[in-house]
């Protein structure tokens, strides 16, 4: 922790590598490694048990605690631990694995001690961090102290008056703090939550992770396990009760979790350390000080800086200074109230300050304990403040107390301009507020945001209550982010533009739960989820859409014939996906679909999506004809409308369905038409109102299409472009199907299968923190096929068996008849007929489609069993119709798989020439990706046969 001493702690060394276990860094001749949280828990583990060795279970204990995590997770992370240590000198080794048993660090360590990494190590912060808001003054030691605190207790609550400078002072403990937690800093402003329901969820989201249910805090906790993370919720008094079980949940859960509370009162639960915030020292009342010895004073130091950088002129005579310890002594040493009244010396000099604060301010301020509760004392400071300001700022003042998390000076007009107050008469009542410390600035944007103290606003939102103006500016505040919303809907903003819109979703929140309530407006409710929708389905809050869409679509009003309108096509298209990306296409969304679409007046892009993606979308998942049928009649509607957007939604749609039907040639030429006229800006509408992006799913079929045609190495170059269009857009659903499509590819062709394992776990990863259930599902079956590459059968099957579970659960069965089949060939070659038979039994009875892109891997694996079971004429039958099939479909790749079956088979009964003349011409029609496995394999082959 910060002290005047050098910090210093244990240090490892072994090779050119240094190991900082309470930093939590490695680092190799000074140069940080990167390395991942699970993989640097591991090195921990075993670098304390270096000589011996550690059982896997074990190590998954230490590792994982209190979580089921299969082996192969293990493997996958210890692969990237040895990656991370290889040196490329002398091919040292550092781990091993001893089999059966376990693992061993068996590189000779050393121990000593060595200053800590400093905060040049680690400068950027994983988590959003507000700036430090002013110069603090009077704070450091306490600041010290607190860190101390929190390093050793983990869990501290600062209390004290509204006004002292919590916030500042949590904020220069997050900073200072930021490299012992090496970016870790997770600052969450709790003053926009007014409903305690959403306590969980804005914590939740502080960490970048979706919230989808009820209670997202098990997710959370999932993601922070073994993790040091400090966690800072500022301004829980208005939600104690809820902030209390929060806060004690997380401390018993997660023992790497550090806790820093502000509030003002105790949260009152165990761990909790209380920290009580006093007011900053001010001078004793009396004479004899010299204006030298006031300065030493925090209080009077603050008053003097914030009224020269306000433009105050004050000269340092003893009797100036010592009127300014007077102020400050009679404000209780309350940093905000200081603020407040230095920040208007310039307009009314030392003497006129402190006569105000005689005749007016000091009746207000109790300044005792039996002071009325929460927002007297603060509401006294901001009354006397209140009443220093000129009339217009009064106005614009309480109107600004609309805005949640801020503005911008054109959100200020927009919203508090009328009666008075023109463009020129808000602009400078917006600087004067923030001349007076009534607002801050951020101007590290590119253009500047303002907002008001959270207690200032509170304060000046009960005054325009009072005023009778709270309905009206609260109707503007929400009119303003319709505006905003659809000006952005409309225009064709750039991704980096569009994804900065999410800064305003409290505000968002805020302007839904007014026009939703009882003194709302319902219209301009069901408009602002229509523009809002896209947010939430990128940040991937498909709960919380679900929430609103309900809501709005319930009220949304119908043309006067009955028909509906754009905007209600937009609402049920966020409802059906956000239930979608939830569970499955449910029994309630086909019916909002299917009842919007009977009311549609004209054909869009929209309601093209509307009026086929429903069906079109469920059949793709299990029976490809009906999913052609209804792509071709999308083709035909499209072609009646000029804009290219429907034509390309149509396109991808028909080379989707071709490419599971096994149709390869009229796929690729329907996908890449798809590529070729569709355009960005039709791309992004199907994608901010489903959520989902036809470019990337194009780009996977086109890559798998390719790989079965014969072009391994222009698959993984598409699989590098699906990724490519996916990471930018910022879209849960997208990105984790350019992982599938990637994933699968190289499980097809790579041999690095622990390099294939690492991709896997990252989609597992991905998918299943946004619960994106089909992932997950095809990512377990994937890794449950590498064991099997890895001949474990046995470690493979619990995998597979919950992947398909899940994709059984969500009706995606895509993948499932060549998980299946290679799951079978998998048993047949450990010797299991029995579980071999069973599995082609479950893929006979889950594959609803008579001829598919897969069929001819079907039939080569039913070869297989039949050749396992003694029937070599069966198989070279099914052998056969394998070859044929894929020769028909234009599948290179599965028609060497065929053909090498059926030349082991050959060979098998001295038939070696034959093989050689059934396998060589198929291999030479190959041109690339000779390094892959099935060119590997047919080339060894054809290598023994030659001999």
């Amino acid at each position: 922790m910060p002290t005047s001493s050098p910090r210093t702690q244990e240090v490892v060394s072994f090779g050119p590598f240094q190991l900082f276990p309470a930093e939590r860094v490695l680092k190799k001749v000074d140069e940080a490694v990167k390395l991942g949280s699970r993989a640097f828990d591991i090195l921990l583990v075993l670098v304390e048990h270096a000589g011996e060795v550690v059982g896997q279970r074990e190590l998954i204990a230490k590792v994982w605690p209190g979580v089921f995590v299969e082996e192969v997770t293990l493997r996958v992370h210890i692969t990237a631990l040895r990656k991370a240590l290889e040196t490329g000198e002398g091919g040292e080794r550092y781990l091993t694995n001893v089999p059966g048993r376990g693992y061993c660090f068996i590189a000779p360590t050393s121990r000593d001690t060595a200053g800590l990494p400093t905060a040049d190590d680690f400068p950027e912060a994983h988590y959003p961090l507000p700036p430090l808001l002013v110069q603090m003054v009077g704070r450091d030691k306490i600041v010290r102290g607190i860190c101390r605190k929190l390093t050793t207790e983990r869990f501290v609550t600062i209390v004290g008056p509204g006004g002292l400078g919590k916030t500042t002072v949590v904020l220069s403990v997050a900073h200072t703090l930021l490299p012992e937690f090496f970016g870790a800093v997770c600052f969450v402003e709790l003053s926009p939550v007014s409903d305690p329901r959403l306590l969980a969820p804005a914590v939740v989201s502080a960490f970048g992770l979706p919230v989808q249910s009820g209670d997202p805090i098990p997710g959370l906790v999932s993601h922070l396990r073994g993790r040091p993370v400090l966690l800072i919720l500022d301004g829980s008094e208005h939600l104690i009760a809820e902030a209390a079980v929060l806060s004690e949940r997380l401390f018993a859960e997660l023992p790497q979790l550090h806790l820093l509370v502000t509030s003002r009162e105790v949260l009152r639960v165990g761990g909790e350390n209380v920290y009580r915030l006093s007011p900053l020292e001010t001078p004793p009342d009396g004479p004899g000080l010299t204006a030298a010895e006031l300065l030493d004073f925090p209080a009077v130091r603050l008053f003097l800086q914030r009224a020269t950088t306000s433009g105050g002129q004050i000269n340092l005579t003893d009797q100036d200074v010592k009127i300014a310890g007077n102020i400050c002594r009679k404000l209780g040493g309350n940093a905000l109230a200081i603020e407040l009244a230095a920040g208007r010396v310039e307009a009314y000099g030392l003497q006129e300050i402190a006569r105000l604060l005689d005749t007016e301010f000091a009746l207000r301020w109790p300044g005792r304990r039996t002071a009325p509760p929460r927002h007297q004392t603060l509401g006294a400071t901001l009354d006397w403040s209140y009443n220093l300001l000129s009339d217009v700022e009064r106005t614009i003042l309480r109107r600004l107390s609309v805005f949640v998390t801020g503005f911008t000076l054109e959100a200020a007009y927009q919203v508090a301009r009328g009666q008075g107050a023109g463009a020129e008469e808000v602009f400078d009542a917006v600087g004067g507020l923030l001349m007076k410390s009534l607002a801050s600035a951020d101007t590290t944007g590119s253009s500047a945001r303002y907002r008001l103290l959270d207690t200032t606003r509170t304060y000046a939102a009960l005054k325009l209550a009072d005023a009778g103006e709270l309905g009206q500016f609260r109707r503007a505040h929400a009119e303003y982010y319709c505006a905003l919303l659809k000006t952005a809907n409309e225009a064709d903003l750039p991704t980096d533009e569009r994804r900065a819109l999410v800064a305003h979703l409290d505000d968002i929140r805020a302007a839904l739960h007014w026009a939703f309530g009882r003194d709302g407006d319902p219209g301009i409710g069901v408009n602002l989820t229509s523009y809002a929708s896209s947010i939430w389905l990128s940040k991937a809050l498909f709960a919380e859409c679900r929430e609103w869409t309900i809501l709005a679509g319930a009220v949304a009003p119908s043309r006067e014939d009955g028909k509906a309108t754009d905007q209600q096509i937009v609402i049920h298209l966020a409802l059906a996906s956000s239930q979608l990306f939830t569970t499955s296409f449910s029994v309630e969304a086909m019916v909002a679909w299917t009842r919007t679409l009977e009311r549609t007046v004209r054909e869009t892009q929209g309601q093209l999506i509307l009026r086929y993606l429903a069906s079109w979308g469920s059949s793709i998942r299990t029976r490809y004809d009906e999913a052609l049928e209804l792509a071709q009649r999308c083709a035909e509607d499209a072609k009646k409308l000029s804009d290219p957007g429907p034509t390309a939604l149509a396109e991808w749609m028909l080379g989707h369905s071709l490419h599971h039907l096994g149709k390869l040639a009229e796929a690729r030429t329907h996908l890449q038409r798809s590529l070729d006229i569709d355009t960005e800006k039709a791309r992004l509408a199907q994608v901010n109102a489903i959520g989902y992006d036809r470019r990337v799913d194009t780009l996977g079929n086109l890559a798998s299409t390719v790989w079965m045609q014969g072009f391994p190495e222009q698959a993984q170059l598409l699989g590098v472009r699906v990724l490519a269009a996916a990471r930018p857009l910022q879209f849960a659903m997208p990105l984790s199907v350019a992982m599938t499509w990637a994933s699968f590819h190289r499980y097809l062709s790579d041999t690095d299968i622990d390099s294939v394992e690492h991709d896997i776990v990252e989609l597992i990863e991905h998918a299943r923190t946004h619960s994106i259930k089909p992932q997950v599902g095809i990512g377990n079956c994937l890794l449950a096929l590498c064991q099997t590459r890895r001949n474990q059968f046995d470690a493979a099957m619990p995998l597979a068996a919950e992947g398909l579970r899940l994709l059984a659960e969500m009706q995606y069965e895509v993948f499932v008849p060549l998980i299946l089949a290679h799951l079978s060939e998998s048993a047949i070659a450990a010797d299991r007929y029995v579980d071999a038979v069973s599995l082609m039994a479950q893929l006979a009875s889950r594959d609803r489609n008579e001829e598919h892109w897969c069929t001819a891997e079907v039939l080569r694996v039913k070869g297989l069993l039949a050749q396992s079971d003694g029937d070599a004429d069966a198989a070279a039958s099914l052998f056969l119709q394998a070859a044929a099939m894929a020769r028909k479909q234009g599948a290179l790749a599965w028609e060497l798989r065929a053909a090498m079956n059926l030349a082991r088979l050959k060979a098998n009964h001295g038939r070696q020439s034959e093989a050689m003349e059934l396998l060589e011409p198929v291999y030479n029609r190959f041109t690339e990706g000779f390094e892959t496995v099935d060119l590997l394999a047919a080339r060894s082959l054809l290598g023994q046969l030659a001999q």
